[in-house]
């Protein structure tokens, strides 16, 4: 398990904020930071606090363009790498 692929998700959300709308854009930030503080943690998250910031991601993303789209779901695809191999649930 590596957290470069929450830093890898965080760059993808800075790319979808770019291409999104202000709201859209506002929320995709906040998770880009989260996951770049979570990167670089001495302890990763938990599935919880990593299934909160997938909702955000999808929920931000589902009135967006292709490109949104795009990154947004790349992001959700390397937590979900991550997550894989986090124990617990």
């Amino acid at each position: 398990m590596t957290r470069d692929l929450l830093a890898d998700a965080s760059e993808h959300l800075r790319r979808a904020a770019d291409a999104a709308g202000d709201d859209a854009a506002a929320r995709f930030e906040r998770v880009a930071d989260d996951l770049r503080t979570a990167a670089d943690a001495e302890h990763g998250p938990d599935h919880g606090w990593m299934a909160k910031r997938i909702h955000t991601i999808r929920d931000a993303a589902s009135d967006a363009g292709d490109e949104v789209t795009g990154h947004a779901e790349a992001a959700v695809e390397c937590i979900s790498e991550y997550r894989a191999d986090v124990p617990g649930v």
